[in-house]
């Protein structure tokens, strides 16, 4: 989803790239009314098998916590979990 100014940003709900969703994000910093997810903000993976915190990259912060956007950011999220990633490419 884009910010107001065409900034990519992930939000409460969004999709992760393993089927799973955000399932965190503030209520201070919203988009549309849906809250905006920060680093470490959590996301479901049913592919990894549990909650895990979001890696947050690029300029954009809030209250000192860096802002889920970037160019990533435009469709869907994607989980931390290295080691369970690399084993569902297999």
């Amino acid at each position: 989803m884009q910010d107001a100014q065409g900034r990519n940003v992930v939000r409460l709900g969004d999709a992760t790239d393993h089927g799973g969703r955000v399932v965190e994000a503030t209520n201070e910093l919203t988009h549309l009314g849906i809250g905006i997810a920060l680093y470490g903000h959590l996301v479901m993976c049913p592919t990894c098998g549990g909650p895990f915190p979001l890696l947050a990259t690029g300029p954009r912060t809030h209250c000192g916590r860096l802002v889920g956007s970037g160019r990533r950011a435009r469709r869907r999220t994607t989980c931390t979990n290295r080691a369970a990633i690399h084993r569902s490419r297999r």
